[in-house]
């Protein structure tokens, strides 16, 4: 069964809970599901996005043109043999810490869904034996590296994790999570000189960022690399934050961040 609802407010759809509406909000749950949205979205000439679980996207006010796709029912299973690209990374590594099944521990603090992990992050080269994909309207296998390539619709993986202790493996995801940072997904320049990449959050703290606030927005003392949206707080309200955080950063100690989050939609 597809969901479809028009004029969709995309804030409700967000970890930063902003964006203004979509024409079309649509709930796909089979591959059959995937390939009806993509067929009758072509033939209707509308503008279709994908979006995960929203949380390395921020949607502008202005809302999004056309239909926008998120992956629901089988095609969000958590399973650590075949898991569904909409499965979210932070269950799926809680779950394989729960089995005794090593690997996914590397993703501890990695936010959003496996699909989009896939697409963007290092380290599943050892973990996936073939990724699921939407071609020609049926379910296809792919490699990651083609995957990566081609950037086609993925409905889910095959995975190979290893057998692990069940107790060491629960005390290492836990000592992960206490000392999580920005998952691969960001990984920051490494200035001329240096043999390791910057730490986002000592480089931040550096130059007085810590609870810095702006409007409606801020950034929080215990997570300087993190913007928090306050409650009503709006797509322009963190552009502002985000951009004046760069600057500072620029001006105090000569580095330039840049940036990793992805914005969509109209201002």
């Amino acid at each position: 069964m597809i969901t479809v609802r028009l004029q969709e407010p995309l804030a409700r759809h967000t970890a930063m809970r902003t964006g203004g509406p979509c024409e079309a909000w649509v709930v796909a749950r089979t591959d059959e599901d995937v390939a009806l949205v993509i067929h009758d979205c072509r033939r209707a000439s509308w503008k279709l996005t994908m979006l995960g679980a929203g949380t390395r996207t921020v949607v502008r006010d202005g809302g999004q043109r056309g239909a926008v796709l998120r992956l629901g029912g089988e095609l969000a299973a958590l399973d650590l043999v075949a898991p569904g690209a909409g499965a979210p990374m932070p269950a799926l590594v809680e779950l394989a810490a729960r089995a005794g099944r090593g690997g996914l521990e590397a993703f501890v603090g990695v936010p959003g869904s496996l699909g989009a992990s896939l697409l963007h992050d290092d380290g599943w080269d050892e973990l996936v034996d073939e990724v699921y994909v939407l071609q020609r309207g049926a379910r296809r296998t792919m490699s990651l590296p083609d995957v990566r390539r081609k950037q086609p619709v993925v409905l889910g993986a095959r995975l190979a994790l290893s057998e692990r202790d069940p107790v060491e493996l629960r005390r290492e995801v836990d000592a992960r999570w206490r000392h999580a940072r920005p998952g691969s997904w960001y990984t920051p320049p490494k200035p001329v000189g240096r043999q390791r990449p910057l730490d986002v959050r000592e480089v931040l703290a550096s130059v007085r960022l810590p609870m810095v606030r702006l409007r409606e927005v801020a950034v929080p003392a215990l997570a300087p690399e993190l913007l928090i949206n306050l409650g009503h707080g709006t797509a322009a309200d963190l552009l502002l934050l985000h951009r004046s955080a760069i600057e500072r950063v620029v001006k105090v100690r000569g580095i330039d961040l840049g940036s990793r989050i992805g914005w969509m939609g109209e201002a």
